[in-house]
């Protein structure tokens, strides 16, 4: 974890301040050789760019010495837009604290242009009221082929998180937003693949802290050969839920089938790690026709197993469920409340096991899914109450190894 204190402990020794009041600029020289730079944005509306060394007509006016910072320098944003795209040198488009001013906040926009974009950022921190937008999009020009890729490495808090792929007609850009510590998204959170019908090119969100937590709809939009996708793939156990134990946000899609979750937190050659859902998947297709099912959830990967569990309703077409190739790969999804969909795939994947549990820890729930082994004798199914109360009821209404039987039900 980065954190803000530990990051001004890197600034010890210095031999000299030197401040700009006119521009927001302070630079501090580290023993007179390294040079960080705190950028402060003050403008309430328009729009400029970080660290491109050049002057974009009116676009930098507002800032001008925003083109000479430098990787790793600060940036508080107290209105406006700031973009990075390719027209920012690949040395100097990282930040190292992106945080929000005292007195309102604004945009950081990624966009990759003609050409791919890496960003890395150390912390996004909230010092006022409102937290900053986090905006990635896709190309600005119809038929190039793009990719854009954020890393952060410290815990985050934004207001609004967007990852918007399908921007232009004909978009080919790929995106993957990494957040590697703690994640809290104080608005909204939305997904959107890029929309070009011959390539392929997904939108992903991946998450490796403990706990992300989210206060408004996390939002999953595919398009044409797109896929937006929601990644879990910490290294230790992991939460994903809401800002407020009392919300009521989902993880959910624009259209029916759309949208995919993949927990891969699996280890080579050991046990995996627990991904815990608090947080509702997906809408009951039968209770409202307008809510839509997600398309898909996966849970592990044939190298490595995964483990999931999940406490509120998930409401998704197709799940599969694959251990890894060693014993010790096992994958497990356990499913506490109600689920709805088209089927569950159980995959052994040789020496490991996939499992599914269906808990009645939450009271009395329905199953809608079929259940099978990716083929013949693959797969486990259990059935369970953990809770000290009276037994509750699950309720399976579709065939279990109906296409290929299962190798055990307990």
């Amino acid at each position: 974890m980065l954190s803000l204190s530990s990051r001004k402990s890197l600034l010890s020794g210095v031999s000299a301040v030197v401040l700009a009041t006119t521009v927001g600029v302070s630079a501090v020289g580290v023993s007179g050789a390294l040079a960080q730079t705190v950028v402060i944005y003050t403008h309430s509306s328009g729009e400029d760019f970080w660290a491109d060394g050049t002057e974009r007509a009116a676009n930098n006016t507002a800032s001008a010495n925003m083109r000479e910072a430098r990787a790793g320098d600060n940036l508080t944003l107290e209105g406006g837009t700031v973009n990075i795209d390719y027209n920012s040198p690949a040395g100097r488009r990282d930040i190292g604290i992106l945080k929000s001013g005292t007195a309102g906040a604004g945009i950081l926009q990624l966009e990759p242009g003609t050409g791919g974009v890496t960003v890395n950022i150390g912390e996004i921190a909230k010092q006022g009221n409102q937290a900053v937008d986090l905006s990635m999009k896709g190309s600005i020009f119809s038929g190039q082929s793009s990719s854009l890729t954020l890393n952060v490495t410290g815990d985050a808090t934004v207001r609004n998180l967007t990852v918007n792929m399908g921007s232009a007609s004909n978009d080919r850009t790929t995106a993957t937003a990494t957040y590697n510590d703690d994640l809290t998204v104080e608005g909204t959170t939305r997904i959107t693949a890029g929309n070009d019908n011959a390539y392929s090119t997904d939108a992903t969100l991946e998450l490796k802290g403990a706990e992300n937590k989210f206060a408004g709809d996390l939002t999953l939009d595919d398009q044409a050969n797109g896929k937006a996708i929601l990644k879990i793939s910490g290294s230790g156990d992991q939460t994903i839920g809401r800002v407020s134990n009392t919300g009521t946000n989902r993880i959910k899609a624009v259209s029916d089938g759309e949208g995919t979750i993949q927990v891969l937190n699996g280890r080579t050659d050991q046990a995996p790690r627990e991904a815990t859902f608090d947080i509702q998947i997906g809408h009951d297709e039968a209770a409202d026709a307008n809510d839509r099912r997600l398309g898909q959830l996966t849970v592990g990967e044939t190298s490595k197993g995964g483990s999931a569990v999940f406490n509120e309703a998930v409401h998704v077409d197709k799940i599969d469920v694959i251990a890894g190739n060693h014993a010790n790969e096992k994958a497990t999804a356990e499913f506490r409340s109600e689920v709805t969909g088209d089927r569950i795939t159980l995959n052994d994947n040789g020496a490991g096991k996939a499992t599914v549990v269906f808990n009645a820890t939450n009271g009395d729930k329905s199953v809608g899914l079929t259940i099978d082994g990716a083929s013949a004798g693959e797969g486990q199914l259990s059935i369970y109450d953990d809770d000290n109360g009276a037994p509750d009821t699950i309720t399976f209404t579709n065939e279990i190894g109906g296409t290929h039987k299962l190798s055990l039900i307990r």
